[in-house]
C-alpha cells in the first residue's frame, strides 16, 4: 500500500511541476493578477498534498498499530 501512496504522490508532484513550468513560460503574457492567482493555487495544492499525505500516512500507521495489538 505504501508503494501505491508513493506513486500517487509522485504523480501529483509531477502535475504541480508541470503547472509551475507552464506558469513560468507563460507569465510574460499574463496579467500579474492571473500569475498571482496561479501561484496561490499551486501553493494551496501543495499544502493540500502535504496535509493529505500526512493524514493518509497516519491512517495507515494507526491501522498497522491496531493489527500489532
Amino acid at each position: 500500500m505504501y508503494r501505491f501512496q508513493q506513486v500517487i504522490i509522485t504523480i501529483i508532484h509531477l502535475a504541480l511541476l508541470a503547472w509551475i513550468i507552464y506558469i513560468l513560460r507563460e507569465s510574460g503574457r499574463m496579467k500579474l493578477e492571473l500569475v498571482i492567482l496561479h501561484f496561490s493555487g499551486i501553493s494551496a495544492a501543495g499544502a493540500g498534498l502535504i496535509v493529505g499525505t500526512a493524514k493518509w500516512a497516519k491512517y495507515h500507521h494507526e491501522k498497522n498499530e491496531d493489527k500489532a495489538d
